[in-house]
């Protein structure tokens, strides 16, 4: 069974704590503005971020390809024939948004997962293949 959490989710248990001296409104501005300066963090500066409250680190990981060409459906479809992404722009290797939960201190982690938004997954990609940025292993 998969329960995403959000926002909305959020701030209930916000209110439920604190009461509500804060509106839906503001409090979704504030959540979106300080993903939006982490997620810069870890993309443009090619940094970690330490979750508080020992839940892990996320990152961008640096991954060897495992030769599995991945089918590139626009180009394939213009050119009725399959056609594969080669990658050239980053040397063959394939870029991943990762938690590290090694070190977290809770339990079952194994059922949890990150999922970034598909914003992110585009402005990564961009800097990719501007090459601006380098991520490590």
């Amino acid at each position: 069974m998969k329960m995403s959490k959000t926002i909305r989710d959020s701030y209930k248990y916000y209110v439920k704590q604190y009461g509500k001296d804060l509106e839906y409104k503001v409090y979704k501005e504030i959540c979106v503005s300080f993903n939006k300066k982490i997620s810069g963090y870890i993309i443009e500066d090619a940094r970690e971020f330490k979750m508080p409250a020992r839940l892990g680190v996320i990152r961008i990981k640096k991954l060897k390809s495992n030769n599995i060409k991945k089918i590139d459906w626009k180009a394939s479809k213009e050119n009725n024939c399959k056609i594969y992404h080669l990658n050239f722009h980053t040397d063959e290797n394939y870029y991943k948004w990762f938690w590290h939960k090694k070190n977290a201190l809770f339990t079952n982690k194994n059922a949890y997962s990150f999922l970034p938004i598909r914003g992110n997954k585009r402005f990564l990609a961009k800097l990719l293949k501007e090459n601006k940025v380098e991520f490590f292993e």
